[in-house]
């Protein structure tokens, strides 16, 4: 439980007008540096993270982590291990060496509520934890709840892609019944991630039906410009791949059941929706972006409504120093997440797009560099 700081004694305190009459200020309550640091998930952040507490010890910090399994697979990697370009392996993260180091703890349990008020995360065996910062990092996960509600049929015959560990044990069966019929293949959700991933399946099945499902916003959902979407599309045409601007009412065994009455025939709809909330965070107490997708944080990625709390979708930047600086024995001012400018885009076939103010470079050449910079 995160421990609190005592209260001085009568004899100490030192009222107002005592301490204008001796000409002093009033007292004020001492800083008292944090010392437990909860990190929920292993995202590619907290990888970074641990390597960055590794590098810069505090020893007066303990960390605890909360993760089933000590190894990952890496989101950037998503599009070209479903292309087939990458294998399993490759697109790992072993974090067993980050978790051994001195002050950290690895739990191997998931946390499935937080309250705030307390300062505690629910475990799944029903204990609780305490921490005095907490930063989250779990990828965004889908209420599949809610997703079910909103989509009848969606748990039973759509495959989730968050959790990515589900979903990439799972691919290599659909790819194998692709091998004995031609799919009808469908993506559902909007933003860059379900293009890479509608791209990435046409890679993998040259003669499936691919269809991807943005829905009728994409301009508020996408996160990207009409120019780049407007090269995007151009890119799905050559490869063969269905636009539809639609809303998904539900599913059956054969078909997505579209908001207009349409019927989608599809084998394996793939559902990418990768900024749904996860269910315990309607009722942490934070307070969330106003679609309700996730926790509205400050340019330093902390919780506005609780600064002690942290969270990022998936890599960050500036989470490790500010978590490091939060966590040192003074206030520290915190560096603010950098504005992305350049976007790199996966294209297909080893191909990459760069997006930048209009401009856009496609080729290997991108497909390289994304794969320098670790993008």
């Amino acid at each position: 439980m995160t421990q609190e700081l005592a209260p001085p004694s009568a004899d100490s305190v030192v009222t107002g007008e005592e301490a204008r009459a001796l000409g002093a200020q009033p007292a004020t309550r001492p800083y008292r540096r944090p010392e437990h640091l909860v990190l929920w998930g292993l995202g590619p952040a907290h990888l970074r993270l641990l390597e960055y507490f590794k590098r810069n010890p505090l020893p007066h910090v303990r960390i605890t982590v909360l993760s089933q399994q000590a190894q990952t697979f890496t989101p950037r990697k998503l599009a070209r291990y479903v292309a087939n370009e990458l294998t399993l392996a490759q697109c790992m993260n072993d974090a067993e060496p980050l978790l051994q180091q001195a002050g950290v703890q690895w739990t191997g349990r998931q946390g499935r509520g937080l309250n705030v008020v307390s300062r505690t995360v629910l475990l799944d065996d029903g204990q609780t934890l305490g921490y005095d910062v907490l930063s989250i990092n779990t990828g965004p996960l889908p209420h599949r709840e809610a997703i079910e509600a909103a989509m009848p049929g969606a748990r039973e015959h759509g495959l989730f892609v968050p959790p990515l560990e589900g979903f990439v044990h799972i691919w290599p069966k659909v790819c194998g019944l692709g091998r004995t019929r031609a799919l009808r293949m469908a993506v559902i959700g909007p933003g860059i991630e379900s293009f890479e991933l509608a791209l990435a399946v046409r890679q993998r099945m040259p003669t499936a039906a691919v269809t991807w499902i943005i829905g009728p916003h994409h301009g508020q959902d996408s996160g990207h410009s009409e120019a780049l979407h407007q090269r995007m599309l151009q890119l799905l045409r050559e490869q063969r791949v269905t636009v539809l601007y639609e809303n998904v009412a539900a599913f059956t065994r054969d078909d997505v059941l579209l908001a207009s009455g349409a019927l989608l025939a599809c084998d394996v709809p793939i559902l990418a929706l990768s900024r749904s909330p996860a269910g315990w965070l309607a009722t942490s107490g934070l307070t969330l972006q106003a679609e309700g997708a996730g926790v509205e944080t400050d340019a330093q990625e902390r919780s506005i409504s609780h600064p002690e709390v942290f969270h990022v979708w998936r890599d960050s930047a500036v989470l490790a120093s500010n978590v490091h600086a939060l966590m040192r024995s003074a206030p520290t001012k915190l560096q603010a997440a950098p504005v992305k400018s350049a976007q790199f885009i996966y294209a297909g076939a080893s191909h990459a797009l760069w997006a930048w103010r209009g401009q856009f470079l496609q080729g290997r050449t991108v497909a390289w560099l994304k794969k320098f910079l670790k993008i």
